[in-house]
């Protein structure tokens, strides 16, 4: 059985393919108790089917470790001299003690044990002073263990050797700019970043999004989560901020093809942000649009317009918006040009979605047969 007596609280989000790809929804940046989080790794896998997702990384951070120490102090029994193991940390004095892949191993059991059909990234955070580094988060990596060095730079670089992908996490995060460092004009210039987060929890940085777009990295939007996804998103009625990820198939191959293609989608507090060809794509995909009443008389068509995804969209017309909530129809009629007397094509602005420069797409909706 798949999750026992437990199957049924699954939230399935229904999304459509587009051009061919299977639609995925992926967290790619995830805490445990093993670094600074309240959910231990095998809990985050339940978390994260409940929630409705098909990929998670869980991304715990080598320099920061709380956990550990709470953990040395209750153990510290088991000690000869009753005292707590000291905490070594991760740091360029100390290099890193916690084995990071017994971590990921730990979700992974449970995956295998549970049946869940869900895509397990190994991976971890990295992080320096945010004023001149940030945090960046190491995915798709063989040995976690083996990439920390001193000079983030250099740990990058064995990241890459292994195959692994680099994306820079919430950018404007205890900063007054998200403008870039020199270490940042460093590690982009040699491109070892394949990607940024647009969105983290519920904050959404949107000039990051003319940077992914000029220097073509994936757009991220990832939970960053280190209570319960219940408590920041189920508790006040939303869907858990999520990167949408367009692949062949639920596999690391595909998944990481996508990412390095730009096949994403960030989705966040009911907005979808990305590279408008995408944004349309994706919109046209979810949305069957049907011609069903021309009144030549009039002058004008009637169309309706059905959500076949778990997705509300917010379509705006002139000054007047409709919502177009999952799984609902709408009917809207347009008339003619007053110039070229022709009729209107179906086209909208998108209130809930987002492209470069702040501004949202115009999107003209295909006919469905």
């Amino acid at each position: 059985r798949l999750i026992g007596e437990s199957k049924a609280r699954r939230t399935e989000i229904i999304l459509p393919q587009v051009k061919g790809y299977n639609v995925y929804k992926g967290d790619f940046h995830i805490h445990t108790t093993y670094s600074d989080g309240g959910v231990n790794p095998d809990n985050r896998v339940t978390e994260a089917w409940y929630d409705g997702l098909d990929i998670i990384a869980i991304t715990d951070h080598y320099e920061n470790r709380k956990g550990e120490r709470n953990f040395f102090k209750v153990v510290a029994p088991y000690n000869e001299d009753g005292k707590p193991t000291k905490y070594l940390g991760g740091n360029a004095k100390n290099g890193i003690k916690a084995d990071f892949n017994a971590i990921h191993d730990e979700a992974a059991t449970k995956l295998e044990k549970s049946g869940i059909p869900m895509l397990l990234i190994k991976g971890c955070e990295m992080a320096r002073n945010n004023n001149t580094h940030g945090h960046f988060n190491c995915l798709f990596l063989k040995d976690i263990n083996t990439v920390y060095d001193p000079d983030m730079a250099k740990a990058f670089r064995k990241v890459k050797e292994q195959g692994g992908l680099i994306i820079h996490n919430h950018p404007g995060w205890r900063r007054k700019t998200s403008d870039k460092t020199e270490f940042h004009n460093q590690v982009y210039s040699e491109g070892l970043i394949d990607g940024v987060e647009v969105v983290n929890g519920l904050s959404f940085y949107p000039h990051i999004v003319r940077r992914c777009i000029d220097e073509k990295l994936a757009m991220f939007a990832n939970t960053d989560i280190h209570a319960t996804t219940y408590a920041n998103y189920g508790s006040v009625g939303l869907h858990r901020t999520m990167t949408l990820v367009l692949a062949k198939d639920l596999t690391e191959k595909a998944v990481k093809d996508a990412i390095l293609k730009r096949r994403t989608i960030a989705y966040a507090g009911g907005s979808l942000i990305g590279e408008e060809e995408w944004l349309s794509e994706f919109l046209n995909a979810a949305v069957d649009c049907r011609l069903v009443r021309v009144d030549e008389k009039k002058g004008s068509r009637l169309f309706t317009i059905t959500n076949m995804s778990s997705i509300t969209y917010k379509l705006r017309r002139g000054k007047t918006v409709y919502t177009l909530e999952p799984f609902k129809t709408i009917t809207y009629s347009f008339g003619k040009d007053k110039e070229k007397k022709k009729y209107l094509a179906p086209k909208f602005t998108i209130e809930n979605m987002w492209h470069a420069d702040f501004k949202h797409p115009v999107i003209e909706l295909k006919l469905d047969k």
